[in-house]
């Protein structure tokens, strides 16, 4: 006959398990931030599970250009520096200075406050950042492994599907290519990895491309050129240094308040990165990005009443005020 576990051993044990499996996950770097911004504003965040620091130098990002499914060394970069226990590196398209004859166009500058580490400043030679809504991108190590792609090294974790073309964007609709229809979700986004995912994808969805790949499992998106969630990551491997912006106070300037047609917003200690405003019901009525230390919000049209302002900082940090419109 067998007996019955008292709840309180059975919880534990729950516990004990889920704790053991969602760590054993945390043992290996993933991808945890895609962006596909207009002109040369492209940039991929690696976060570190684990808790000790890993030294880049035996990692390298590879693009997986319009489904191409043949490894390509120049859509390769080699990284470098080490990334800490828990932290992120942003990595950026190597495009800073306008001034040089016929240059590039540059990477807007409230993008470069957040590179860790640039690259790829000549596409002829290394173009593996220069990504767009219909490129796979992989993160591999240097151990020298053949796949079944070539010489790639292990994959460590992949964005997309390798060796397929969805048009211009994955979508949201199966079988999330174009041509299913659907709302793009690569193209002209800002991707943030979900909170619960602890590893990275190291199979190719469907092989020989007979899967299809749901972007939306583990990826959230945002509107082009959203670079404010860069530099920190919120992860269930534990929590990161970086991992949730730390909230301040007295920090901006809101006025007037009670305001009635406008509302001016300043700060002298940092950078102003972007402006929501919220209804008591939560709902968002307004985002505004910013990239200064002062802006002015036009409230013509509003209905009085209560608000909540949230001010994020190019320093990640954020400030909560409450707003009355009369």
């Amino acid at each position: 006959m067998l007996k019955r576990l008292p709840i309180a051993v059975f919880l534990f044990a729950l516990v004990a398990f889920t704790n053991t499996a969602l760590y054993a996950q945390c043992n290996e770097l993933f991808f945890s931030e895609y962006v596909e911004g207009n002109f040369n504003n492209k940039a991929m965040e690696i976060y570190n599970p684990t808790n000790q620091p890993i030294d880049l130098s035996g990692y390298r990002i590879i693009r997986w250009s319009n489904g191409n499914n043949i490894y390509d060394p120049v859509a390769s970069v080699q990284l470098s520096g080490t990334i800490g226990a828990k932290d992120v590196v942003v990595v950026v398209i190597d495009k800073q200075d306008c001034t040089l004859a016929a240059a590039d166009t540059c990477v807007f500058q409230e993008l470069k406050n957040k590179a860790d580490l640039f690259v790829c400043p000549v596409y002829e030679v290394c173009n593996a950042l220069y990504h767009n809504g219909n490129d796979a991108m992989s993160l591999n190590k240097n151990d020298g492994v053949s796949t079944q792609f070539g010489a790639t090294g292990t994959f460590v974790d992949i964005f997309g599907l390798i060796g397929e073309d969805p048009g211009q964007s994955w979508t949201n609709t199966a079988p999330y290519t174009q041509s299913a229809g659907g709302a793009y979700w690569t193209r002209d986004k800002t991707l943030i990895r979900k909170n619960g995912i602890a590893a990275g994808v190291t199979t190719n969805p469907g092989i020989p491309y007979t899967g299809a790949w749901n972007p939306t499992a583990q990826w959230d998106t945002l509107s082009r050129n959203t670079f404010t969630h860069l530099g920190w990551h919120s992860c269930q491997c534990g929590d990161a240094p970086n991992s949730v912006p730390a909230i301040v106070s007295n920090k901006v300037s809101i006025y007037p308040n009670p305001a009635k047609d406008v509302l001016h917003l300043q700060c002298t200690q940092a950078v102003i990165a972007s402006v929501e405003i919220y209804n008591l019901l939560g709902e968002l009525v307004l985002t505004e990005k910013v990239a200064q230390q002062q802006t002015t919000i036009s409230l013509q049209g509003w209905v009085s009443g209560a608000y909540f302002v949230k001010t994020t900082f190019n320093d990640h940090t954020v400030s909560y005020d409450k707003l009355l419109i009369h």
